[in-house]
């Protein structure tokens, strides 16, 4: 019998993976939520796309989408903020991380996440936040992480992302390696 061994590669990604990345997340838009296409290539690429606007101090993209591949096929991804760039502390964000369905619990959310918080890191970007809507099991995911929930606000419209517009609630989930707090999480 032959023992056939899994290889689990997790890579940033590139222009190439953009038809899974939002495939997957339309099939899990219940719970992901929207973010456009546009969203996802400027992460890539490095700079948003369109014209320069009052609200956009910069055409530069801070974000970075992360893949996660088993056995050379696209198994899921992570989209993460990592601060303002010149800030003396700077809060990266996970606004995204999904696995597809038959890829869920066998530690690959665990190396895709600690893929991102690994580049934050190199970047400066210590600690990080996340949201996870009160009625998804991925709760128990941040919770296994160690992160904190750190408390709750309602659902944002996609059409502006400071007005909570929905009922729904999302649980804050915070990772910062110098809280106190967060070694007593873990043990």
């Amino acid at each position: 019998m032959e023992k056939q061994i899994e290889k689990t590669i997790i890579r940033q990604a590139e222009l190439k993976d953009l038809k899974y990345i939002v495939d997957l997340s339309k099939k899990e838009s219940l719970s992901l939520g929207f973010i456009p296409k546009m969203a996802y290539e400027s992460a890539i690429n490095g700079f948003r796309k369109g014209v320069p606007s009052p609200k956009r101090w910069s055409m530069v993209c801070n974000d970075k989408l992360f893949v996660c591949t088993c056995n050379n096929d696209l198994v899921g991804f992570c989209l993460a903020s990592f601060g303002r760039v010149k800030a003396i502390y700077k809060t990266g964000k996970i606004a995204q991380i999904c696995l597809q369905e038959d890829a869920r619990k066998l530690e690959r959310g665990k190396l895709l996440l600690q893929a991102v918080i690994d580049w934050g890191k190199k970047i400066f970007t210590f600690s990080f936040n996340a949201g996870c809507a009160d009625d998804l099991e991925s709760n128990f995911f941040w919770q296994a992480m160690g992160w904190i929930k750190i408390g709750h606000r309602f659902g944002i419209s996609h059409k502006n992302t400071w007005v909570q517009t929905s009922k729904r609630k999302i649980n804050l989930y915070s990772y910062d390696p110098n809280d106190l707090l967060m070694g007593l999480s873990n043990g």
